[in-house]
């Protein structure tokens, strides 16, 4: 299948805002991130709302689109009811943190962030598990996402930190890299056991000799093994060894590791700028892992 840049981007970005809005709930409840708070519900909004754009660049008749809100049960039905949610549990924080004396939003308000923002991704991945489509239909595509959340949102609130220079910078920071370091540790193995999964899908596919499809008769039967097999060892191994695992995985984990071992300060500058790095990396990987999955999606209609 050829590359949805629109999806991808809309996938991503839903992942960016509910990682900036769990870590923000996950310090409120420690205690922690008070100054940064507002600049984390004004990031995730933005996040959330580039990524909502994008989805109607997806169609060339994007009003189309309204028409699948018909069906409860549809993908696009259940994203656009959490994209809401999330939008609705932003400005509920936003309002509790501004009536609150203490200038932190209540406790039940960050119970509120992290559902919600865990939600969002895993209904973004659940909506795209269909049968015609063997390689995406498993769970570990909305793990995959939840997992990315983790990661993409401890770098970024970090980022924000070190940014509004929060008063509690070291414990914030440390925070932010705990959560971070577990989101690439557990990206990197989803992935892996995705890879291994897909590798060993070629079976799935009935086994037939010849097929005729209407629309292309003069196509000859599709390779399924030179798609299931390429993440693994073939033609797309190292794009995803050296792209996904390395660059957006380990290298993010190694980051985050030093930081949590107290050889890398988090503070300042320091904390800044280590987390830009590993963002971007976390960033290249994230891309990388949507464009395999692209990449090696191969229908199962044509078998049947």
């Amino acid at each position: 299948m050829e590359l949805q840049w629109p999806l991808i981007l809309f996938t991503f970005f839903n992942c960016l805002a509910g990682g900036i809005f769990l870590m923000q709930g996950v310090l409120t409840l420690m205690g922690h991130g008070k100054k940064m708070q507002l600049a984390s519900l004004i990031s995730a909004l933005v996040a959330l709302g580039v990524g909502g754009l994008c989805v109607f660049m997806h169609l060339q008749h994007w009003e189309r689109m309204f028409n699948g809100f018909g069906h409860i049960t549809s993908g696009i039905t259940i994203e656009l009811i959490f994209v809401v949610l999330f939008a609705v549990a932003l400005v509920l924080y936003f309002l509790m943190m501004r009536r609150s004396e203490s200038g932190f939003a209540p406790k039940w308000c960050a119970v509120v962030a992290i559902v919600v923002s865990m939600a969002l991704p895993i209904a973004t991945g659940d909506s795209y598990l269909m049968a015609a489509l063997p390689v995406w239909n498993t769970p570990l595509l909305p793990a995959y996402y939840a997992a990315n959340t983790i990661l993409l949102g401890g770098f970024a609130a970090a980022i924000i930190a070190a940014a509004v220079k929060v008063d509690d910078v070291d414990a914030t920071g440390k925070v932010c890299m705990r959560a971070a370091f577990v989101g690439a540790v557990v990206t990197g193995v989803i992935t892996i056991i995705y890879a291994v999964l897909i590798n060993g899908m070629t079976d799935m596919y009935t086994d037939v000799q010849y097929y005729f499809d209407p629309t292309l008769p003069d196509v000859g039967m599709v390779d399924v093994a030179s798609y299931t097999g390429a993440i693994l060892s073939g033609s797309l191994a190292l794009p995803f060894w050296l792209g996904n695992v390395i660059v957006g995985c380990v290298v993010p984990a190694i980051i985050s590791g030093l930081a949590m071992a107290g050889k890398l300060k988090c503070e300042g500058t320091t904390l800044l700028g280590a987390s830009v790095v590993a963002l971007i990396c976390a960033i290249v990987g994230s891309f990388i892992w949507r464009a395999l999955l692209y990449m090696v999606a191969i229908s199962a209609l044509p078998f049947y």
